[in-house]
């Protein structure tokens, strides 16, 4: 029985420790290059086609990696979307809610709240948080959300725990920011609601094939 008792605290000891080398390995700072780049993500989704807008190296350094990007798509009917995606496979970091960035920016957020989106991929709802930006008296929606793995979520601290969790059982699955917007041409905010939700619709297939 004593040998019982001194084998269970010997497992309490080293599943205790396994668990901090753990943590230790997740909130270290990763410096491994990521082997997908998302600049592959395709250019033209149906009949919209993108011009890239170049990243700053400030921005970039912010960010912590240089897998990302911003681009504006434009339909045939003259409607534009903006999307930007941060993306690593070894830095769980990149992917902070971008509230922090409109911070001292010039950027004000005059609305926040949950929102859904509904595609036709795999009949999904994605949850988003969806806000009301002003800067220079311009008006712009803007919708984000995180993936990890094959997971969306709207909630940060359910990605990061997602993270946790996956690094704990060894699987690093690479994590994103995904952002969406447009905006307000005449005031009209669902207008622009609506070309975020029918282009995030037309992506979300490729969401999956370009984050993995």
């Amino acid at each position: 029985m004593q040998n019982n008792g001194k084998n269970f605290i010997i497992m309490c000891v080293l599943l205790g420790a396994a668990g901090l080398l753990s943590l230790d390995v997740y909130f270290k700072d990763f410096k491994q290059t990521d082997t997908v780049r998302i600049n592959d993500f395709p250019r033209t989704v149906g009949a919209w086609t993108s011009q890239e807008i170049p990243l700053s190296k400030e921005e970039l350094a912010i960010l912590e990696t240089d897998n990302a990007f911003v681009r504006r798509y434009k339909n045939p009917n003259g409607e534009q979307v903006y999307l930007y995606i941060v993306y690593s496979q070894t830095n769980h970091k990149v992917s902070h809610p971008p509230e922090i960035c409109y911070i001292g920016s010039g950027v004000s957020v005059l609305e926040k709240r949950q929102d859904l989106i509904p595609v036709s991929y795999k009949n999904l709802t994605i949850a988003t948080n969806r806000l009301l930006l002003e800067a220079n008296n311009a008006y712009q929606i803007s919708f984000y959300w995180f993936k990890v793995g094959d997971t969306f979520t709207a909630n940060y601290w359910q990605q990061q725990a997602l993270v946790a969790v996956n690094t704990l059982f060894g699987q690093r699955k690479g994590c994103a920011l995904i952002r969406v917007s447009a905006y307000l041409i005449n005031q009209d905010k669902e207008k622009a609601i609506k070309e975020v939700k029918e282009f995030t619709s037309l992506i979300t297939p490729d969401l999956f094939k370009y984050l993995p």
